[in-house]
């Protein structure tokens, strides 16, 4: 009864842990992803260390491995651009697997401040322009009287 007991226990206590560390950190900047690129891959190379493993500037996104606690951990730093109230933007979104969420904030903040650094102030937004109306379809043409 005991041994049941201590599998009930061990499986509930299991079931209630908090599942492992699988965040994904984002942040909202103001430039666009060509300006940002290129900073994003020193950032992660010279600033934090990591070991690029794949990127793609076209695609938006960089592939690395952290070394942290002596294990290597792999993560990704991934560019999309977004429309929002007219506005275009560009989300930065960090994810380290296995690592906790404020490892992934934190690279984010300091990439924030690196860009600042870098290219000056995000330019302030500029709404689309709006699409130019259409011409009005001219009316029917009346049938000739016979």
């Amino acid at each position: 009864m005991r041994r049941v007991l201590s599998a009930v226990l061990v499986t509930a206590a299991l079931a209630l842990a908090p599942a492992g560390a699988d965040a994904r950190s984002e942040k909202v900047v103001g430039w666009t992803a060509a300006r940002v690129f290129p900073t994003a891959v020193r950032f992660l190379r010279v600033d934090e260390g990591v070991t690029i493993v794949e990127k793609d500037a076209e695609a938006g996104y960089v592939l690395f491995e952290l070394s942290d606690e002596g294990k290597t951990f792999p993560g990704s730093l991934e560019l999309a651009t977004f429309e929002r109230d007219g506005v275009e933007r560009l989300r930065i979104v960090i994810h380290i697997e296995d690592r906790p969420e404020y490892m992934e904030v934190g690279m984010l903040d300091r990439l924030e401040r690196k860009l600042r650094d870098q290219l000056g102030p995000a330019p302030r937004p500029q709404p689309k322009p709006a699409p130019e109306p259409a011409e009005p379809a001219p009316p029917p043409a009346e049938p000739a009287p016979e």
